[in-house]
């Protein structure tokens, strides 16, 4: 893969386009999908009790290296204090490092390169002014890495630019709905995003307004698992299509047979006459509703068809 690709640009869009502009060269149809930096929008009329587990498992399952894990959360700031206070009340609570099955929450990340990205990340939104709530470490063992909660964090850090693929949330605080979905569609990828309120209706109005390929209401990406819905994303996350029957057409080629019982000529074949000319001028203003000389018509189609036969009769 190295040599295919440049060992630069593996796992990553730059990756993914170099895939996509080798396959168009060969005519090799490719479903591309390059990541994700999924926004959650939390309003202040949210189940809170419900809104912290979910945005605690879609950030810290799989410690964070999931696509589609909640990378952002845009929190109303009339309940950003609250939200911020109780999850870092319950991601202290969470066991970090190596143990038995189903004895710890989070695992290590899965290579070196990871970690120092994380730690790159949660120090840049350090120095740019975010406050680090909880974790913002590594254990001292491996490469395990605290849960952590950076606060009033704002675009011009990477955390929120940027897919972390770790155990990292930025919080970043709005004034209500339309400012998260402003930040979310300015940013350069378009994989998933979710909503978290009890307002059912303005969630599903919200969601046509924001730029990716899926939104999930009151909870998370949780449709990836679900083969019969489609799993695709916008911008530069690509334009791949995975799951359900709409995922299929890429990799399909149509092929068409028709079997004409017909034993006499058409009457639109060779030889061309005034005849031909007149009928489809007539037939043209048929579908344009224009129907004054459509009594013309069957007479106009005998005479052709008497015309070819005649031309190509022995």
């Amino acid at each position: 893969p190295a040599r295919f690709l440049g060992a630069d640009s593996l796992g990553s869009v730059a990756a993914g386009k170099d895939v996509s502009r080798r396959c168009g060269e060969r005519l090799i149809p490719a479903s591309i999908e390059m990541g994700g930096n999924d926004g959650a929008i939390v309003l202040d009329d949210c189940d809170l009790d419900r809104t912290i587990a979910g945005l605690t498992h879609w950030k810290l399952h799989n410690v964070g290296q999931s696509c589609g894990a909640i990378e952002v959360a845009f929190v109303d700031r009339r309940i950003a204090d609250v939200v911020v206070e109780r999850l870092a009340s319950a991601w202290r609570r969470l066991r970090v490092g190596d143990a038995p099955a189903g004895e710890t929450d989070i695992s290590p990340l899965s290579t070196p390169r990871q970690l120092a990205l994380g730690e790159a990340h949660v120090e840049d939104a350090r120095k740019k002014g975010a406050k680090i709530v909880c974790g913002g470490k590594r254990t001292g063992a491996g490469l395990f890495y605290e849960p952590t909660i950076l606060d009033h964090c704002t675009d011009a850090m990477d955390v929120v630019r940027d897919e972390t693929f770790g155990p990292v949330l930025a919080v970043v605080r709005v004034d209500g709905a339309a400012e998260a979905i402003r930040h979310i569609n300015a940013g350069h990828y378009g994989l998933t995003a979710s909503i978290w309120t009890r307002d059912h209706a303005r969630a599903q109005r919200l969601a046509e307004q924001i730029d990716v390929g899926v939104v999930t209401i009151n909870n998370h990406s949780v449709t990836g698992a679900m083969a019969a819905l489609p799993w695709s994303g916008t911008k530069d996350t690509g334009p791949g299509v995975a799951n359900s029957a709409l995922a299929l057409g890429l990799f399909l080629r149509p092929k068409t047979i028709l079997l004409d019982r017909n034993d006499g000529p058409e009457l639109y074949w060779l030889p061309y006459d005034r005849t031909l000319w007149e009928l489809g001028n007539l037939l043209a203003d048929a579908q344009m509703m224009r129907l004054g000389g459509a009594w013309k018509i069957p007479f106009l189609i005998k005479r052709r068809l008497d015309t070819v036969r005649a031309f190509f009769a022995r």
